[in-house]
């Protein structure tokens, strides 16, 4: 199976930290974050990962070559010298991959104990274009989707207190619907909003019940770290 790993970005919300060290790279109980995904991706039975980066490439770059040596999983960088955004740098990545097959895509800054294999296998079964890793939370960038669970587009009118749905930053993609788009920066979530306006299927795959969290601020670092110690996150 393919994944890419989103690893590009500059990491501003964990300052000081990534003044000398990418994002991807900040350690998680002595782990870094892309050491803990690539692990757990190898163990569902992904071969074949791509991973783009920007701040602080080169040791992204050394940490992949180190990371392959020692296991059996085959690895591309894809640096950006600009930053391409979410989906244009999903689309850069796609010539690594087999033409047709889905890949799953996950951002560096997301810990969860998704079982990656079954969200493959929902995806593939549901025939979407792609599928959205979502859960129930309190957001300022809330999604809507429908009663069967297709993608209607960002939520815009919702009250203070509402349950919502968040992106978890996992998806799973058909490459298709990124080599159609002319365009080398953009955002995901702008594509699948005009995927979904023109009749492709974009599927939510609720993670409600699952350990998640996203950690972008020192803060959450201190509390992914509490996680460990409490075993309601493994690494």
């Amino acid at each position: 199976m393919n994944a890419m790993v989103l690893a590009a970005g500059l990491g501003t919300r964990l300052l000081p930290i990534t003044t000398s060290l990418p994002k991807a790279l900040v350690p998680v109980a002595g782990t870094p974050l892309l050491g803990i995904i690539l692990h757990r991706l190898k163990a569902h039975g992904f071969t074949h990962v791509a991973v783009n980066a920007h701040h602080h490439a080169k040791q992204v770059k050394h940490f992949l070559q180190h990371f392959a040596e020692q296991n059996d999983v085959t690895l591309y960088l894809s640096q950006e010298p600009v930053l391409l955004d979410t989906g244009g740098g999903i689309r850069k990545m796609l010539d690594f991959f087999d033409k047709d097959a889905p890949i799953l895509v996950h951002n560096v800054d997301v810990l969860t104990t998704l079982h990656y294999a079954h969200l493959m296998r929902a995806h593939i079964d549901s025939r979407a274009a792609a599928t959205l890793v979502i859960n129930r939370r309190q957001t300022d960038r809330p999604l809507s989707f429908s009663s069967q669970g297709d993608f209607l587009g960002r939520l815009t009118n919702f009250q203070e207190n509402e349950v919502l749905f968040g992106f978890c930053g996992i998806q799973v993609i058909q490459p298709f619907l990124f080599r159609r788009i002319d365009a080398d920066r953009f955002y995901s979530i702008d594509a699948y909003e005009k995927a979904a306006q023109a009749g492709f299927l974009i599927r939510g795959y609720d993670i409600t019940t699952c350990y998640w969290r996203d950690v972008g601020t020192p803060g959450d670092l201190q509390a992914a770290e509490k996680d460990i110690q409490q075993e309601r996150f493994t690494l």
